[in-house]
């Protein structure tokens, strides 16, 4: 099996639990409750006006820079559950976020345990009463299977989801195309798609340095980026995913798919339609 979320998720595994997965595992006692903290209005915002967005997208189809953009223009607060379990765990997390959780998270993952869906989901709701996520929130993949989204659903709204899809031959030849300098990691990418309406140009380094680590580029392909890995990765996420999508289908009017043609170029037309359906 090839872990779809490895950048995500390094050695973490979010799940649901089962009796029979618990009867052969440690188990984690925890005084944390999954019932709607109070801190939350009826509708699960910390204010009235803050937005719950939801971004998916095909590994390599670049949700993250669109999600940093989003970020950056309207003052959402980016959360990347795996993100904040690395900061949780190498003590970058502030203060005001829940000690207990905090422990208990260290624990699970110190004595190689899994990470429960309701963990994550404490996670989010920490994550929620920030000050930074004050206007909105972009959740970056997440909830991800349909159990995760029925406990979702039991404590915060959804206002939009963003599907980012790109043509599995396009992607191939994007995700083929990538590099990686030896020193510093910083990522290039060699390939050039200007056919079909599609538009993405490389991004190589400079001849003499790496933009990083001003070193002299010596680039490498990544152990993933080979067309078995890549192409088992999206038939695993098409299999994981699309029947959460058909499950936000059937929510209405709430979900909207974006075709990435132009990279980054079309990052305009995506801020027009979140403004027009978010009222920014």
């Amino acid at each position: 099996f090839i872990n779809l979320y490895a950048e995500t998720y390094p050695k973490i595994q979010v799940h649901t639990p089962t009796s029979n997965m618990l009867s052969h595992s440690r188990k984690v006692s925890s005084s944390l409750s999954f019932a709607p903290c109070a801190y939350f209005s009826n509708t699960g915002r910390a204010n009235p006006n803050q937005k719950f967005l939801v971004f998916f997208g095909a590994p390599g189809v670049g949700k993250g820079t669109y999600a940093g953009l989003v970020q950056k223009e309207f003052g959402f607060n980016q959360i990347s559950t795996g993100d904040e379990i690395r900061k949780i765990l190498k003590g970058l997390v502030p203060s005001t976020f829940d000690q207990k959780l905090v422990a208990q998270i260290k624990e699970i993952v110190n004595s190689g345990g899994l990470v429960s869906d309701e963990i994550v989901l404490n996670i989010v709701k920490e994550k929620v009463k920030e000050p930074e996520s004050a206007k909105g929130v972009i959740l970056d993949g997440f909830p991800r299977n349909v159990e995760q989204l029925k406990k979702y659903d039991e404590l915060f709204p959804i206002d939009l989801v963003v599907n980012l899809n790109l043509k599995f031959e396009i992607l191939l030849e994007k995700l083929m195309g990538r590099r990686t300098c030896v020193e510093c990691g910083r990522a290039y990418n060699l390939c050039n798609i200007q056919r079909d309406g599609y538009e993405m140009d490389p991004l190589l380094p400079k001849e003499s340095d790496c933009d990083k680590c001003h070193g002299k580029p010596n680039l490498v392909v990544r152990d993933d980026d080979t067309e078995k890995v890549i192409t088992e990765r999206f038939k695993v996420y098409e299999g994981q995913t699309l029947p959460l999508l058909n499950e936000y289908k059937k929510k209405g009017d709430v979900m909207v798919d974006f075709e990435v043609k132009r990279g980054v170029k079309d990052y305009p037309a995506l801020k027009e339609m979140l403004q027009k359906r978010l009222s920014l």
